[in-house]
C-alpha cells in the first residue's frame, strides 16, 4: 500500500488517498537494502517512474488515506509493544538461565547482588509495561473510541520501547563478551540488541510518541 498526494497542492491531508500498488507495475523498481535489525523485512528501496494505477486499486474513499493511516496506528503500537515486551522477557529469561550457570569468585554469577538487582529490575519494568497493555486492550474491549485512546497508546509504545533497550543492554552486561557473538550462549540477547533502534523508531519514533501524547491531553 502507498499513501499518495492525489489531491491539489493545497489541500492538506485531505489530499491524501491510499492505493495498492503491484510489484509488476511499469515504472516501478526496487532493490533490498541493508539493515541494522529486521533481517527478514526484506526492507526495500521502491522507485516510481510515471506509474499508472487503474481506480479499482484504490483503497476506500479518495482523499481519506490519511485518516486510515491514522487509524491503524494505534493497532501497529499496540503490536509493536507487544513484541518488546517479548523481547525483553527474553533477554530477562536468557540472563538467569545463564547466570545460574555462570560461575565467578566461587559461586554462581546470580549470587552476586548486583546481579540479581539488575535481574529484579528487569522483571519490574516488564510487569509495568505488560499491564499498560492489559489496560489497552480492556478499554478497546469495553468501546473506547481509537480517537480517545491514541495517546494513551504512544506512551505505552515509548516504555515499550525503553523496556526493550534497557532489557537488552542489562542482558549485555550479564552475558559480558559472550553478547558481543552472533553465536553462543550470547546469540539471542545480540539480535535483540540489534532490533532495538527499529522498534523505538518504527510505527512512530519516541519523540513524536511524547508529542502525540501531550497534544492529546491539551496541555
Amino acid at each position: 500500500t502507498v499513501l499518495c498526494r492525489t489531491g491539489n497542492e493545497g489541500s492538506g491531508h485531505k489530499g491524501a488517498s491510499m492505493l495498492v500498488l503491484e510489484k509488476g507495475m511499469p515504472g516501478i523498481n526496487t532493490r533490498r537494502m541493508k539493515t541494522q535489525g529486521w533481517w527478514a523485512s526484506n526492507t526495500t528501496y521502491i522507485e516510481f517512474d510515471n506509474v499508472r494505477v487503474p481506480i479499482a486499486n484504490l483503497i476506500g474513499e479518495e482523499g481519506e488515506g490519511f485518516k486510515y493511516t491514522m487509524i491503524n496506528f494505534n493497532h501497529e503500537r499496540f503490536v509493536l509493544t507487544v513484541q518488546m515486551v517479548r523481547f525483553a522477557r527474553i533477554c530477562l529469561e536468557e540472563s538467569i538461565s545463564f547466570a545460574r550457570r555462570r560461575k565467578t569468585f566461587g559461586k554462581r554469577l546470580i549470587d552476586h547482588q548486583v546481579i540479581r538487582h539488575k535481574v529484579a529490575e528487569m522483571a519490574r519494568q516488564i510487569e509495568g509495561i505488560h499491564r499498560q497493555l492489559e489496560n489497552y486492550a480492556y478499554q478497546v474491549k469495553c468501546g473506547v473510541p481509537d480517537s480517545q485512546l491514541g495517546g494513551y497508546m504512544a506512551l505505552t509504545k515509548v516504555g515499550g520501547s525503553k523496556l526493550m533497550e534497557f532489557c537488552a543492554r542489562e542482558a549485555s552486561q550479564i552475558f559480558g563478551g559472550q553478547s558481543f557473538t552472533r553465536e553462543g550462549a550470547g546469540g539471542r540477547v545480540e539480535r535483540i540488541y540489534r532490533e532495538v533502534r527499529v522498534m523505538a523508531i518504527g510505527g512512530g519514533s519516541e519523540e513524536i510518541m511524547y508529542n502525540l501524547a501531550a497534544n492529546q491531553a491539551k496541555l
